[in-house]
């Protein structure tokens, strides 16, 4: 489908043009096409550059199938730009405006209407139309065509505030460079009554580009500001000089022009020792790193730098297991931030550390934390050990409140898995669960949750699928698949409806990858939901396994769980065969193309090339026999092989040591790598829920339980008559 903005072929539309076009003969009508089918058609010559007879085909699909008018009309409009027939754009606009449910294309055929507007030199009609459908237009256009409108009309400030927020805001768009260009033209016009740029502005174009992974980039746009900033945006400014400069990989450079520069304003210098203290860290310079802490301390104790730097200190120590280190730093962060969401993490490191050693405070620690941050990522852990400790205490009432507990609010995770296994502990199961510990935990402030939905389409889901349906026959899923999402991002209710059918969308076209990610996308509570709130085929689909012969045969061939393997694949790859990770890693099992050469040579398979990796069967042959060495050195310890695969034997050999683990949860625990200890947890989770799908015939799952569509009324939609 053509973007509003055209190719230099497709701007050549002089009197040539138009008249070799009118002089094409109509192509033939496919006699199996049907009414959605002429769409298909219409698409396929707009592609081409035929306008006239995509313009003819659009009538026709519109006229034939009044269900997917706007798509027909939108086709049209972007046609009849093409050929320069304003008017026509216009009421082929109107048409999608007026189209129920709202259709998709209300923002790009507004911009394409503001364009025409533009070219037809009607600038007012143009900045009305520009401001009606503001919110609707796509960002940065809206904002590009709305400066250029007013640029139209005269009112060159407005239209440098627009331009400028273009420039500002998104420094890595391509409409930022016309932006640009266009600030030149206007602030010469202007001359001393140009507006100049918010300083926050200026700054906040820096930040975006540190985002995009530019500290290059972002050094260039600070030092332009410098000279134009004052006060305390000044003095953030010259601070994150030197940022850009450690995020460039240049530290020694950082830490001298950060350890010479003085600035005024706390926050900008409690940044400063913030970034020092990376410095020092990075570069060994351990003394300096408490220094630069107590500075934070005395002189900036309530700044969230300070947090920062203490999450950051304590975490780095935690990799070198120098708890003595780390706790302190925890304990300060917990006690001195509580309200800030980041202290939960600082919180759980206390409380794990005092349950792991035994300590008096165990109890109260992990209660408190449950109380305090029934929010937080670690809260679940928090239940699981508790119920460990009153198990340890040989009180299995109270342990069984627990993993009940555990087990309703998060059904989906590691720790309901764990959890559910130690419930079939005979005296467990003969246990009743303690009042008291339910009491508390029924009195904790669980965040409110929606319940859980309907996966029966409301009438505004039903028609978005119907459409939806109908474009897919017609050969147009992307279009089809573009439907569903807008009214997932758009219609407000039943996400997981659209998710769901997104996925059975991509699934009926051999993409359980994409289909997956739909599923993550559009549902992303989906993992709150107990199995028996969404029919088996969603779980399915959610946890799909694709390519199941290769897994099972080289499973079986390496004495592997297939399973296991299947929740390995879906974390580090979701079942994309030819994917390529930052690290050079191929495939369904991303391996590393040495390490697939290794493997190559010791199984006799001979001319190997990276690029079998991106073969699903080759790659499941080698990955399957890699992890089955990893799990034979590890003696079968399915936690620390996985804690391997993901960060590395000589990472897993060093955290192996840091025991002795009780069981294998405490050894996850213990992982100082955030992504790791995650990455465990997530694949063994989805190896029982891969088990519980596909083990046996029939899903070893409650039986779905139906809710009735809900009753909600459709969001209103903007109309325009033309």
């Amino acid at each position: 489908m053509l973007p509003p903005g055209l190719s230099a072929q497709q701007k050549t539309t002089g009197t040539a043009k138009k008249t070799l076009q009118r002089t094409q003969p109509k192509p033939p009508t496919p006699k199996a096409a049907g009414s959605a089918g002429l769409l298909a058609i219409a698409q396929r010559e707009l592609d081409a550059g035929r306008f006239e007879t995509a313009c003819s085909y659009a009538t026709e699909a519109g006229k034939k199938t009044p269900l997917l008018n706007d798509y027909a009309q939108y086709i049209r409009a972007q046609a009849e730009y093409a050929l320069k027939n304003y008017e026509e754009v216009a009421q082929s606009a109107a048409a999608v405006f007026d189209q129920a449910p709202p259709s998709p294309f209300v923002g790009p055929v507004a911009a394409l209407g503001v364009k025409a507007d533009l070219d037809g030199d009607r600038p007012k009609q143009a900045l009305e139309l520009a401001k009606k459908y503001y919110k609707q237009i796509p960002q940065p256009t809206a904002d590009l065509l709305l400066a250029r409108a007013f640029e139209g009309t005269g009112d060159l400030p407005q239209a440098a505030e627009y331009y400028q927020r273009v420039y500002y805001s998104y420094p890595t768009a391509t409409e930022a460079t016309d932006a640009a260009n266009a600030l030149v033209n206007v602030k010469n016009k202007l001359g001393d009554a140009y507006p100049p740029p918010m300083p926050t502005a200026m700054l906040a174009r820096a930040q975006k580009l540190f985002d995009a992974r530019n500290p290059a980039a972002a050094r260039i746009e600070l030092s332009a500001a410098i000279p134009q900033l004052g006060g305390a945006e000044r003095d953030v400014a010259q601070v994150r000089l030197g940022v850009a400069d450690f995020l460039a990989g240049k530290t020694q450079d950082a830490f001298a022009y950060l350890s010479a520069l003085k600035v005024d304003d706390p926050e900008a210098d409690a940044e400063r020792l913030s970034y020092l203290i990376r410095c020092a860290r990075k570069n060994d310079r351990h003394a300096d790193v408490q220094a630069f802490l107590q500075q934070l301390e005395s002189q900036h104790p309530q700044s969230l730098w300070r947090l920062d730097a203490l999450i950051f200190v304590a975490d780095q120590a935690r990799m070198e297991n120098d708890d003595g280190t780390y706790m302190p730093l925890y304990r300060a962060c917990a006690s001195t931030f509580p309200k800030d969401p980041r202290s939960a993490w600082c919180h759980w490191q206390m409380a794990f550390n005092s349950y792991r050693h035994d300590g008096s405070d165990a109890y109260d620690l992990l209660r408190s934390h449950i109380e305090q941050y029934p929010g937080s990522d670690d809260v679940n852990d928090a239940i699981y050990f508790l119920g460990r400790l009153q198990e340890r205490k040989n009180d299995n009432a109270a342990a069984r409140a627990c993993y009940e507990k555990l087990v309703a609010l998060f059904p989906n995770t590691y720790y309901a898995v764990v959890a559910r296994e130690r419930m079939k502990n005979p005296s467990l199961q003969a246990a009743t669960p303690n009042p008291e510990m339910l009491s508390f935990l029924s009195s904790v402030a669980w965040p409110a949750r929606e319940e859980f939905p309907s996966f029966i389409p409301a009438e505004l889901a039903q028609s978005r699928i119907n459409r939806s349906q109908l474009l897919d026959l017609a050969g147009l899923t992307d279009l089809a698949e573009g439907e569903l999402k807008f009214g997932a991002r758009n219609d407000g209710e039943q996400p997981n409806v659209y998710a769901y059918h997104l996925a059975k969308l991509a699934s009926a076209h051999d993409a359980s990858d994409q289909a997956l990610r739909y599923v993550k996308t559009y549902a992303p509570g989906y993992l709150y939901m107990p199995l028996d709130q969404a029919p088996a085929d969603f779980w399915k689909l959610a946890f799909p396994i694709p390519y199941r012969t290769a897994i099972t045969r080289y499973s079986q061939d390496q004495s592997l769980d297939p399973y296991l393997v299947a929740a390995l694949i879906r974390q580090e790859s979701e079942f994309s065969a030819k994917v390529k990770s930052h690290a050079n890693a191929y495939g369904l099992m991303q391996l590393l193309p040495s390490t697939g050469h290794q493997l190559s040579r010791s199984m006799g398979i001979r001319r190997f090339s990276a690029n079998d990796l991106l073969l699903p069967d080759r790659n499941v042959q080698l990955g399957t026999r890699y992890f089955h060495n990893l799990l034979n050195s590890y003696g079968g310890q399915v936690e620390i092989a996985l804690a391997s695969y993901n960060a590395g034997p000589s990472r897993a050999n060093t955290w192996r040591t840091w025991g002795p683990f009780r069981e294998q949860p405490e050894f996850i625990e213990a992982v100082p790598f955030h992504e790791t200890r995650g990455y465990i947890q997530i694949v063994l989770r989805n190896a029982d829920v891969y088990r519980r799908l596909y083990a046996s015939a029939v899903p070893d799952i409650p039986a779905y339980k139906p809710k009735p569509a809900p009753k909600v009324k459709p969001k209103k939609h903007v109309k325009r008559h033309a």
